[in-house]
This record gives C-alpha cells, structure tokens and sequence, in this order.
C-alpha cells in the first residue's frame, strides 16, 4: 500500500494503517497479522483483542451462545445481563458480520474457528 502502483498512488503510513483495520473490522483480514503487520511498522497498536469482524469479546461470548441456539433470555441468564441487552449484543453482531439471522450468524461463528468441532459431530470427538 506504501508503494505506487499504476493503478494507484502510494497511501501514506496512516491511510495504509485505516485501511487494513477497516478490512479486520469487516473479516476479510486477522486482526493479529494486521496488528503485527503495523507493530513491524512502528504504528501503535491495539491491546484490546477483537474477535473476527472487530467483533467484542462480549459479542463472541453471545454468538457463541447463539450458534448453540439458546434464546435471547437464556443468553441473558448465562451471562447475567438483562434479555434486552443481549438482544443488543445480537444487532450488533448481525451489523457487524452482515447477517440477518440466527443461522447466517451461526455459519459464520462455525467458519471462523469459535465452536468446538466435536459441537458438529454429534458430541463425538474425531
């Protein structure tokens, strides 16, 4: 990004670093490569760990939960939070990784490694 190319000019250090985080927030990049990638650079980076699609810790927990089919109350009373804010949690998510319902959000959960495989197996271990 740093280096013309003729179908661009070069981006300056910061619009190169705003750049690769807007595409960790959208999934399409690990946010540890990224981060690692802009450390080697002499950016600041986060300390804060994100999940995929600059999903919260909080969020991966309630997509965890999700994915294993649990309503927005028992989501609530596993995590102590009220339903209305696990129902928040949820919008976020959808907003975040583009889905717009419980299966979309549970294929993606499944594609990017946060349930256990044996989960799909039927409890058996490989």
């Amino acid at each position: 990004m740093r280096e013309p190319r003729p179908h661009r000019p070069e981006r300056s250090a910061e619009d190169a670093a705003v750049e690769l985080r807007a595409d960790v927030k959208a999934g399409r990049l690990d946010a540890d490569a990224v981060e690692a990638v802009l450390g080697a650079a002499g950016h600041r980076v986060s300390r804060r760990r994100e999940g995929p699609a600059g999903l919260t810790a909080r969020e991966v927990e309630v997509l965890i939960l999700l994915a294993r089919g649990l309503s927005n109350k028992e989501i609530a009373r596993q995590l102590v939070i009220s339903p209305k804010t696990a129902g928040n949690h949820i919008e976020h998510i959808y907003a975040k990784i583009d889905a717009s319902t419980r299966a979309k959000a549970s294929m993606f959960a499944m594609q990017h490694g946060l349930l256990p495989e044996e989960e799909f197996a039927g409890g058996a271990s490989a």
